[in-house]
């Protein structure tokens, strides 16, 4: 079985009825380990637009990388996602943050995430499922948090319930 850490962000539409979407989604690819709380946050980069909700899922399943990026393309297009701008607004956003320890570099898909180690949105939510994570090649996610504390990331509520 691997471990692997989801990162879910929107802030167009309904993102918490995008964020059950992927949660059931993957729960039907293996066993959802824990949820973190949802975190509102300010958007990095991109046009003007509206703060983010953002939060991670700890997916434990016997699914490659390859199949979880596709079905995470799939979810995201489900939500309404159209990939129009860099950056810009979005209703569902997934990104595959860890699989395992493993270190990817292909075309589609590089794990760890190139920016994760750069995003208090990320960091915070790993943080409180997994609090003594180290991500590969960068360091314990609590003292990569020292890095971007400045960031602002405020915890809004607790993982919306999914029965």
């Amino acid at each position: 079985m691997h471990n692997v850490f989801l990162a879910l962000g929107g802030n167009q539409g309904d993102p918490l009825q995008c964020f059950m979407l992927a949660h059931e989604t993957f729960s039907q690819m293996g066993t959802i380990k824990r949820c973190s709380g949802i975190y509102q946050t300010a958007p990095q980069g991109g046009p003007p637009q509206p703060d983010y909700l953002n939060a991670v899922l700890w997916l434990e399943t016997s699914w490659s990388c390859e199949e979880i990026l596709m079905r995470a393309l799939q979810t995201e297009h489900r939500c309404g996602r159209v990939r129009s701008e860099r950056f810009g607004p979005r209703t569902l956003d997934i990104d595959i943050l860890l699989y395992d320890d493993a270190i990817i570099e292909r075309e589609n898909l590089i794990i760890p995430h190139p920016r994760l180690h750069l995003r208090r949105f990320v960091l915070e939510p790993l943080q409180e499922i997994a609090p003594n994570l180290v991500i590969p090649a960068k360091g314990p996610v609590q003292s990569l948090l020292q890095h971007v504390i400045t960031q602002r990331v405020i915890r809004v509520q607790d993982w919306p319930s999914t029965h």
